[in-house]
């Protein structure tokens, strides 16, 4: 990890969006810790009654993306705005009742996360 530099510091399950060109849709979970430039906006959830896993499977989907887009500036090399991001709204099922929103919430995860792994294996032998 580089220790000079302006840079921002992410942890394992923050997520993290590129910021530049929000049409490329680039987004990745942190498997790890590390550093990263101010073009990756570095989203770490703070509420625990929000599952990181299933945050980042709502930032994955298109409409975030389409919601970035339409709040984007510029026009050669767009760029996210961070104040409209911070303004998406995300659902939460069952806001009332945590255990029943976190068990909705991982429900919804390992389903997606099946989803992802079996799309990325026929990419692969499609690639083959």
């Amino acid at each position: 990890m580089p220790t000079k530099g302006n840079l921002t510091g992410y942890c394992d399950n923050d997520i993290l969006v590129g910021n530049i060109r929000p049409y490329l849709k680039k987004i990745w979970y942190a498997d790890r810790v590390g550093g990263t430039n101010g073009d990756v906006l570095v989203i770490h959830p703070t509420d625990e009654v929000v599952n990181s896993r299933y945050l980042y499977q709502v930032l994955a989907d298109e409409k975030f993306f389409d919601y970035n887009m339409q709040h984007a500036k510029g026009a050669k090399m767009p760029r996210g705005n961070k104040a409209k991001i911070m303004e998406y709204h995300i659902l939460i099922p069952y806001p009332n009742d945590p255990d029943k929103s976190l068990a909705e919430q991982a429900r919804i995860v390992a389903i997606l996360d099946k989803f992802d792994a079996l799309t990325h294996s026929i990419d692969r032998r499609l690639a083959a």
